[in-house]
Order: structure tokens, then C-alpha cells, then sequence
């Protein structure tokens, strides 16, 4: 069977849109004051329009989110309807929907169709592998029938990717910052210069994915007027010998660590569009689902035609790291 990159390993794993983990003082949720200078480039971003929901009586609206990296893996994007906001059920999937991804590099353009394995899913995937391609536009297109009028709406968003990020090194030191022990992850990396950066770390420890958008770690960057930065802090985490020093409420949205920890970490450079998106949905109230709930939002949004959610494209660098006993 063909490798899928899934967005959905739980219920809407890719799509838990409130990056609450670690928010808080007492979570010690530190980096450096002068942190997270990376290898970027110049982000091209995504023009972007707001939708706000009303309180009550909320009109369904689409809701369409993907990503697109340049590992090969059928790439996938996610097709629903929002939740009118007493609604207690899940959200609807869409499942008649024509999807296709058109890739172009300027003089070279690829025009893929997806579809769904499991129809009823609201997942359309590339029918093949494919890499996205450092440098390359992305125009995502969906087309349906969403309020049954018997006419199609067309629900559209572009982007384009950067290219991957260079780490040169990337270990994990422990220190003791009062009361608690911290998991540092760190980086050694060629700032790219005086330019506004963002990016975004997806991870695993001991082979599992924090998958879900309320797990990412995403900042914009400090300028360091394109200094090398050498084991410079970007993330902590807390030692689990420490999680009963937490209330049960903070201790079950943090992730702890312990000595002998393996780590993964998926590094991206991504859009300014996309990192407010992650930022927006980050101020959402208690952890609340505003892409695929009925709760009020005013998330910034790329897609088309009065449709909620993101559509972007980013490279991964991935790196490997054991956290010291």
C-alpha cells in the first residue's frame, strides 16, 4: 500500500487548531530571548481574508485543510463542513467533492487529481507518491455543491515553498531552571540575514507523534543580522519526575520528558500566513476547536470563496536527538 501522509490519525489530528501545550508560566515554556534564527528564506506569503462566525445560529460553511511537504507520500487534503455552534456532533465530511492539487515551477506545471480511498472519509489523497518541490507554486481547488442549490461553488487557495531548512546540529541538553529540570532542544544554524522568518517544529518521542496543530512548536524568529547560532535553545520540555508539581488541568495539555528519551523533529520553514493562522487559533478559548467546531472565531483563513482552514506547502528537515540521562 502506498504511503499516505495522514492528517487525520485521530479525530482531526492535523486540525486541533488551539496551540495551548506548555502556554503557560508555570509549564515553563522558556526559549531565549534571542531565539529561533534559523536557516530561512524569504517567505512568500499567502494573501489571506478573515471569516467571523456568528455566535449563534452559525451558517455551516466549508472548512478545507491541507499541507503539502516534499516528503513522497500521497499527499492529502481534508474536505468538511463546519458545526453550527449548539451543534453537539461531529463535524460532517464532505464526501462529493472534486479535488485537484496543480504544482507549478513557472515554466513546468503538473495538474494531480484526488480522491477519496475510503469514500464517506472527506479525505482526498494524490493517487501516487508525490515531493513537493522547494520553490514551486500550489493552487488547491474544490469544487461542490456544498448548500445544495444545485449549482457548484468553486473553493480555491494558493501557496508556495519555501526551501528546507539547514540545521547543522541538533541535541537535547538537561539544566535546572529552579524548582524544575528542563529538556532543551537545541540547534546550531546560519541566520539568514535581516529578514522576518518563521517556522515550525513538529516532533516525536520514542517513535510517537504529537501530530495534532496544538502540539507544534511555531514562532517568528529574532533577527541575529545573519550571526551563526551555535546550540541555540528553541524548545523545553518538562522531566516527568517534575509533573506532579503541576495541576492535573496544566499537567494533561503538557508533554514531559525522561533521560534516555529518543526524539524527532520536523523542521519548517513556513509561511507568515500560516504561522498567524497557528497563532490565531493558539487564542482561541479553553482549547477549543474553532476549525472544526461551532464554537465563534475569527481565524484568518486562504481558502476561497467564504470557506474556512489553511492551505500551505513547507519542506521538512528531519533530525534526531537522545535526551541525556
Amino acid at each position: 500500500m502506498n504511503k499516505i501522509r495522514s492528517i487525520s490519525a485521530s479525530a482531526d489530528a492535523d486540525i486541533d487548531l488551539i496551540l495551548n501545550s506548555n502556554r503557560t508560566m508555570n509549564k515553563i515554556r522558556s526559549i531565549s530571548a534571542s531565539v529561533i534564527a534559523l536557516l530561512f528564506i524569504t517567505i512568500i506569503s499567502s494573501c489571506t481574508e478573515d471569516t467571523t462566525i456568528n455566535t449563534k445560529n452559525s451558517v455551516y460553511v466549508p472548512v478545507i485543510y491541507g499541507t503539502i511537504t516534499n516528503q513522497n507520500v500521497r499527499q492529502q487534503i481534508q474536505v468538511n463542513s463546519s458545526s453550527a455552534y449548539f451543534d453537539k456532533e461531529t463535524n460532517k465530511r464532505i464526501a462529493k467533492a472534486i479535488v485537484t492539487l496543480k504544482e507549478d515551477s513557472g515554466m513546468v506545471s503538473k495538474l494531480y487529481v484526488l480522491t477519496q480511498d475510503s469514500v464517506g472519509s472527506g479525505i482526498y489523497a494524490t493517487k501516487d507518491p508525490m515531493m513537493g518541490k522547494p520553490g514551486w507554486n500550489y493552487r488547491l481547488s474544490v469544487v461542490m455543491d456544498f448548500n445544495n442549490d444545485g449549482s457548484d461553488e468553486e473553493y480555491t487557495a494558493e501557496c508556495n515553498m519555501p526551501k528546507a531548512l539547514k540545521v547543522d546540529s541538533f541535541n537535547i541538553s538537561k539544566k535546572k531552571v529552579g524548582e524544575y529540570t528542563l529538556y532543551s532542544l537545541n540547534i546550531s544554524a546560519q541566520d539568514d540575514g535581516n529578514v522576518e522568518n518563521f517556522y515550525m517544529g513538529k516532533y516525536s518521542i520514542n517513535g510517537v507523534w504529537y501530530n495534532k496543530i496544538s502540539k507544534y512548536i511555531a514562532f517568528n524568529d529574532v533577527s541575529l543580522n545573519g550571526e551563526y547560532v551555535k546550540n541555540l535553545s528553541v524548545w523545553n520540555f518538562n522531566d516527568v519526575a517534575d509533573k506532579s508539581k503541576f495541576s492535573d488541568d496544566d499537567a494533561k495539555d503538557m508533554i514531559f520528558m525522561s533521560s534516555g528519551d529518543s526524539m524527532t523533529v520536523e523542521f519548517s520553514n513556513i509561511s507568515k500566513a500560516y504561522y498567524h493562522f497557528i497563532d490565531e487559533c493558539a487564542s482561541q478559548k479553553n482549547g477549543s476547536n474553532p476549525m472544526f467546531g461551532g464554537p465563534p472565531a475569527n481565524i484568518s483563513t486562504n481558502i476561497s470563496n467564504g470557506a474556512r482552514g489553511f492551505f500551505t506547502a513547507y519542506a521538512i528537515s528531519e533530525l534526531s536527538a537522545k535526551a541525556p540521562n
